[in-house]
């Protein structure tokens, strides 16, 4: 029961991180750019650059193997793995 419990608050945490990091980016940039006198990108500007960046067309070459296709979804795998 108490495992369950610390598993589900471990990983509410981690997705908690994972939505909140744009946001962080995106409040350092603005504060960069009053520090200079500018107006700076938009609080939110992170946020659109990652959803402009999931929908990019993949590039892959005719003969790549199966092993290129692979490794960064085992590299994106990996770092979770890594947390626990």
């Amino acid at each position: 029961m108490v495992l369950t419990r610390d598993f589900f608050f471990q990983a509410g945490q981690m997705l908690l991180v994972l939505l909140l990091s744009p946001l962080l980016t995106g409040f350092v940039r603005k504060v960069k750019a009053r520090l200079l006198r500018r107006e700076g990108p938009p609080l939110l500007q992170p946020y659109r650059d990652l959803i402009r960046l999931t929908r990019k067309e993949v590039v892959l070459a005719q003969n790549a193997s199966w092993l290129f296709r692979v490794i960064p979804y085992i590299i994106l795998m990996s770092a979770p793995a890594s947390a626990v």
